[in-house]
């Protein structure tokens, strides 16, 4: 569903992609330019449960003798600036080495000088080798937002001593954002499934190569990057620690990436900013933010209410 909200007040909400049958989630919205808007979501397809050895090598879930297959990134695209969206098609990745067997968004979306818009998706790969999967991360990307292509490797699983420990790291979920020509992928990052925080991998070169995942002191996930009207950069993420909710840091205006990684880390130490901290329990988050006449919106969802009905929550508020 998308809401159209104006001074608080919702003032229409309507459906999309109602000709896609199957089961959507974490819908996000990407503006290409003053008139045309991109909706998308990762969607999912269900299966009986006898079907289960079929999809073997696919990542799905598992619940109520049904089996729920990731099937691929749904579109629908406005170019009347949201007042309508178009039917919906589904963006597939093909190609030769079959990376992906499924795959999913939650992250922001960045376009380039070119019109290339750039997305970022997570996926498992399966080790035929050892019999077991990995989270990988990748960039896709399109001029016409209809034809989509693999366009290189973000991340994936790896496996290292930390501490003269052996420890896993995945990293899922990414993030773009095009800042003054650097491709910055902000990256959900777990050590050993604990808690995560946020890794940088940044591109010199229009998001033809990455570097490697740079861990950050920002204690939250997914990261949404705005740059404000001032030139400052707004990263605001969920926090699942306790006091739950939503918190953010703001940057200065700023050319060097080992400058920006610099000031992520003391931001997130010492200045950190709480957007809402009354949430009752880790199930909150994803906050997304926009900006009109200096006023920031952000929205995101969770529950402060002991009978646990999840809502979505938006707060508005202003910088000095």
């Amino acid at each position: 569903m998308l809401a159209v909200i104006n001074k608080n007040r919702v003032e229409r909400i309507f459906e999309f992609a109602k000709d896609d049958e199957a089961a959507k989630q974490d819908a996000q919205l990407f503006r290409i330019d003053d008139k045309t808007i991109m909706a998308y979501y990762f969607r999912y397809t269900f299966h009986p449960i006898n079907e289960k050895e079929l999809f073997k090598d696919y990542t799905f879930i598992e619940y109520d003798s049904t089996i729920a297959l990731l099937s691929g990134i749904g579109v629908c695209i406005s170019y009347d600036n949201g007042e309508t969206f178009s039917s919906p098609y589904i963006i597939k990745i093909n190609n030769e080495n079959d990376i992906m067997k499924n795959f999913a968004v939650r992250g922001s979306m960045c376009k380039l000088n070119n019109n290339e818009v750039l997305a970022p998706i997570y996926a498992y790969k399966k080790n035929i080798n050892k019999n077991n999967f990995k989270y990988q991360c990748y960039i896709i990307s399109s001029k016409d937002l209809i034809n989509w292509k693999l366009k290189t490797f973000l991340a994936e699983t790896d496996l290292r001593k930390i501490n003269r420990k052996k420890s896993k790291i995945e990293y899922v979920e990414p993030s773009l954002f095009n800042y003054k020509n650097n491709v910055i992928a902000f990256i959900r990052t777990h050590i050993n499934n604990e808690y995560a925080f946020t890794s940088i991998s940044y591109s010199k070169d229009e998001g033809k190569t990455f570097s490697n995942p740079i861990s950050t002191n920002i204690k939250g996930y997914p990261l949404n990057p705005l740059i404000l009207s001032n030139g400052k950069l707004l990263l605001t993420y969920g926090y699942r620690l306790k006091l739950y909710g939503i918190r953010a840091i703001l940057l200065d205006n700023t050319d060097d990436i080992d400058d920006i990684i610099e000031k992520i880390n003391y931001k997130a130490l010492n200045e950190e900013i709480i957007i809402d901290s009354s949430m009752k329990s880790t199930d909150c988050g994803y906050p997304w933010c926009v900006e009109d006449n200096g006023i920031i919106s952000c929205v995101y969802y969770g529950y402060k209410d002991k009978n646990k009905i999840r809502k979505i929550y938006m707060k508005r508020f202003t910088f000095n």
